[in-house]
Parts: C-alpha cells; sequence; structure tokens
C-alpha cells in the first residue's frame, strides 16, 4: 500500500484517480484497515463479487487501468509495471469533451469500459484488494 500512496501523491494533480475495492473476504475490516492506513481514495467492498466476477480477479492485488476517456485500457497488470503505465496513460491529452452525466455513475463506467475492452480484445486495470 505504501507505494500506491506515494504514486497517487506524486500523480493526484495531474489526473491520476485510484479507486479501491476489496473483496467480500474480510470486508467487515475494510473501514478499518483504510482509517489506518490514511487511504486517501475511495475504498468499495465489492459485497456480491460481481466486480471480481466482470474482471475476472484471479490474484490480489490485481490492477486495472482506465484511461480520461473512460477506456479500460491495462488489465490484471503486474505490481511493478504499474508505475510505467500510471505515467504512459496521464501522458495522454485528455478527451476533449466531458463525459456527459448520466456516465459519471461508476458501476455504469465500469460495465461500459468492460465492455469496450471485450469487444475490441484490449487488456485491462482496476485495483482489487484482497483480505486486509
Amino acid at each position: 500500500m505504501p507505494h500506491l500512496k506515494e504514486l497517487f501523491a506524486a500523480n493526484k494533480d495531474k489526473g491520476l484517480v485510484i479507486l479501491g475495492i476489496h473483496t467480500k473476504n474480510g470486508a467487515e475490516t475494510v473501514a478499518d484497515f483504510v482509517k489506518e492506513q490514511a487511504i486517501p481514495w475511495p475504498i468499495a467492498t465489492d459485497a456480491d463479487g460481481k466486480t471480481v466476477q466482470a474482471f475476472a480477479v484471479d490474484s490480489y492485488p490485481d490492477y486495472y487501468l482506465v484511461d480520461r476517456a473512460g477506456n479500460l485500457r491495462v488489465a490484471d497488470l503486474q505490481n511493478g509495471a504499474v508505475d510505467e503505465a500510471v505515467a504512459a496513460l496521464l501522458a495522454e491529452p485528455a478527451p476533449a469533451v466531458a463525459p456527459a452525466a448520466e456516465e459519471l455513475d461508476a458501476q455504469k463506467r465500469l460495465d461500459q469500459a468492460l465492455a469496450s475492452a471485450k469487444a475490441s480484445g484490449r487488456s485491462v486495470l482496476v485495483h482489487v484488494h484482497g483480505p486486509g
């Protein structure tokens, strides 16, 4: 977790947004862990396992990167490749037009990004936490 905190601190003003999604295993300890570790980004619990299933999460942590336009670009990224992938996506220009208000719903955006990635054969990135 310290590495992600450093990455976030160094890049949040450049547009980096981190969303943490914790599995249902150990979900009862998530709030305390977030508080103890002073995690500065939102963390949700995948209570029904739909996110883990949709992204075919097979290890923890898993990283999935979504670009500024909401497209899923990297899936199941190795820990050592996170910095380089984030830097590459942050170097890309922001889209000319902001998404419509109805497209700001996080679950809808994730569903759309996953569908787009599946249709194109691309890989994807989202950070999925396991227990503690």
